[in-house]
């Protein structure tokens, strides 16, 4: 498989820390032309954490629910 079918494979399958970053950061990734995975990882660090913490209470936040 060559890099470049990998990274589109990889864009078409992205993790959940890549959608939800997606939602919070909406217009910033719709004015971009990378793909969602080339794009999450051009993030900051900070973003990213924001996005795993949010990901991270959401789950929490299920689980107490039940």
């Amino acid at each position: 498989m060559t890099p470049e079918i990998a990274r589109e494979r990889r864009n078409l399958n992205p993790h959940a820390e890549a959608i939800m970053a997606m939602h919070m950061w909406g217009y910033e990734y719709s004015r971009q032309r990378a793909g969602c995975m080339d794009w999450w990882d051009g993030l900051p660090e900070a973003c990213k954490t924001l996005v795993r913490e949010a990901l991270n209470r959401i789950a929490v936040a299920s689980r107490e629910v039940r």
